[in-house]
């Protein structure tokens, strides 16, 4: 609304200072239209070329939107579980009792992890494929680790939830970026 205001403001004044030059200075009028005529014009192509880069950022969040909102939600169970198993196995005196976790979380995030680099690729911005490939190849590391190297759980968990809050911050600044959501 602020930026309507200010055209029209800056519109009426430059209409105030022709109309005084025009007084004083006798413009050819011919030429003074054409120079509106064409400053309109590409004010005009302007604003299309804007409205055309709103459509496609408009369409390539509703192609993506289930697919992310999924991944994220899938994140955030992820990094419960994940804080959880951290908290499991440190927690071993006495009168502790033991957070529950989620069976399926560990799975469900490669599900959608592979399903978003299998399926969405082609739809999806470059920076955040790296980032989601990245944490791929960190899940398939410390997996390798953990079963062949006897890397220590708690060592394996703490990796893995750095790896998924890092998915989970691009994630966020991607969906906020993409959905025209300025306050994510």
């Amino acid at each position: 609304m602020i930026k309507v205001v200010f055209g029209i403001m800056i519109g009426f004044s430059a209409t105030i200072l022709y109309l005084v030059l025009d007084h004083r200075l006798d413009f050819n009028h011919s030429l003074s239209v054409n120079v509106v005529i064409a400053m309109a014009t590409i004010i005009a192509t302007m604003i299309h070329f804007d409205s055309q880069h709103k459509a496609r950022k408009d369409r390539v969040w509703d192609m993506n939107k289930s697919v992310l909102l999924e991944l994220a939600h899938a994140l955030s169970e992820v990094i419960e579980g994940t804080e959880n198993e951290i908290d499991n196995l440190h927690g071993n005196y006495e009168g502790f009792e033991k957070n529950k976790v989620k069976p399926y979380v560990f799975k469900n995030i490669k599900d959608k992890v592979d399903y978003a680099l299998t399926v969405y690729r082609p739809l999806m911005d470059e920076k955040l494929i790296k980032v989601i490939e990245k944490h791929n190849e960190q899940d398939i590391k410390v997996t390798r680790e953990v079963d062949v190297e006897d890397l220590d759980h708690l060592e394996a968990y703490e990796t893995m939830l750095a790896e998924h809050k890092n998915l989970y911050k691009a994630l966020l600044k991607f969906m906020g970026d993409i959905s025209g959501v300025k306050n994510t």
